[in-house]
């Protein structure tokens, strides 16, 4: 019996050819696929270990116990010379950094304040850095303010 494929009749007792691939050529096919996500997927982990808090430089506040008015000093070392300055946060403010030669800053002078005053509690204190075009978090520490 025949039937219509639209553009012409065709016998359904056609068997299909066999296949002349090998199984040797679908395994080396198979794995060069997944060869390739292996590729696209190794730069997504690399940026997801930033998300993990876990960064290459470190970050400290001196002193991190402190009252609201007090000044604090913050320092890191081992941040990427070749993504440029640092900008550190804190409540709301900013504060920028040259790096030295070996990734170092310190930014001194930086007051524990909100507006008019900071009420007891911990505090985050993030550096960042212009990664792939956006500035990221790429140091993170605490201070905590006293009554």
């Amino acid at each position: 019996m025949s039937f219509w494929d639209g553009t012409r009749w065709v016998d359904e007792r056609v068997v299909a050819a066999p296949s002349t691939r090998s199984r040797r050529t679908s395994w080396a096919a198979t794995a060069v696929m997944i060869l390739g996500l292996v590729a696209l997927i190794v730069p997504f982990g690399a940026t997801s270990a930033a998300h993990g808090k876990r960064y290459p430089g470190t970050l400290a506040a001196s002193p991190s116990t402190l009252h609201a008015g007090d000044l604090f000093t913050v320092t890191g070392c081992g941040y990427d010379t070749a993504l440029g300055n640092v900008i550190v946060g804190f409540t709301g403010g900013s504060w920028g950094s040259p790096l030295d030669a070996k990734g170092c800053f310190s930014i001194a002078g930086i007051p524990a304040l909100s507006g008019d005053t900071l009420p007891a509690g911990t505090y985050d204190v993030s550096a960042y850095q212009y990664v792939h075009r956006k500035w990221t978090e790429t140091g993170e520490t605490t201070v905590t303010v006293v009554p």
